[in-house]
């Protein structure tokens, strides 16, 4: 899913210091450092254009990404069965 555009070294000791990444539909792109500070662009991506829609910035990836589950998982308990949130059992394994 991710493809990895460029990879920044430290000079000091070669140690990876920063990673610019896009996923293969190229509507993620990414620039995430090794402390976890995080750049998230949101394309639009048509047959014409990919147009940047919006921008993320954290310096805690792991709990934005916390956040966005637990997001997920109350508008699963709010919304459930035949909305956008269902899970079927598939999707759980």
């Amino acid at each position: 899913m991710w493809i990895i555009k460029t990879v920044h070294k430290r000079d000091e000791d070669g140690g990876i210091a920063a990673l610019e990444l896009e996923t293969e539909d190229k509507r993620l792109d990414v620039n995430v450092r090794w402390d976890g500070c995080t750049e998230i662009h949101v394309f639009s991506v048509t047959e014409e254009n990919r147009e940047l829609k919006d921008v993320f910035h954290t310096c805690d990836l792991k709990g934005f990404i916390e956040a966005l589950q637990t997001l997920d998982s109350a508008c699963q308990d709010y919304f459930g069965e035949g909305s956008y949130w269902e899970r079927r059992e598939d999707d759980e394994e």
